[in-house]
């Protein structure tokens, strides 16, 4: 059964939700912020994402329930790239929402903002992140050894890119 997504804009009435998923052990391994958040620190991250034109994130509503978000950072407008960023929650993994989120996202990309290419950075331990990345047809263009230090240790990045 393929899973349907919608992609809504950010409201400020998620960030307590978004605060709390950030948090939690099935995802922090997985981002860059090293730090636990708290209602200040999302309100900050709101108001940034809120008034800047290099970012673009969306909640993902699976079943009209709020159930990840998804985003596009870092975009550069002259040369049409973006950071693509996706995250759901763990109840909704393995049935295809993913795969439905990264070909929404990418539509917004590259249809609606006429961007060029999207890439992304993956720590080589989440396997299901590579594995999606590779399922959706992105390129894995290249490896910073040793580039992040996450459960006492340092692990591998992996560069991720797509071209329209």
């Amino acid at each position: 059964m393929k899973t349907s997504v919608t992609l809504r804009a950010l409201e400020e009435s998620d960030l307590p939700q978004l605060r709390d998923w950030r948090n939690a052990d099935w995802l922090r391994p997985y981002v860059r912020e090293y730090r636990l958040l708290n209602m200040v620190n999302q309100l900050e991250w709101f108001k940034g994402i809120s008034s800047s034109r290099d970012v673009a994130m969306f909640g993902i509503l699976i079943s009209g329930d709020l159930s990840g978000v998804c985003g596009l950072t870092n975009i550069n407008w002259v040369n049409r790239t973006a950071e693509i960023s996706i995250y759901i929650i763990p109840k909704q993994r393995g049935r295809g929402a993913a795969v439905a989120t990264m070909l929404e996202l990418e539509k917004v990309a590259f249809e609606d903002y006429n961007l060029h290419r999207l890439w992304a950075e993956v720590y080589a331990f989440n396997v299901p992140g590579c594995s999606l990345f590779d399922v959706c047809g992105y390129d894995q263009e290249g490896r910073m050894v040793q580039h992040v230090f996450k459960n006492g240790r340092y692990h591998d990045s992996l560069l991720y890119g797509k071209v329209k």
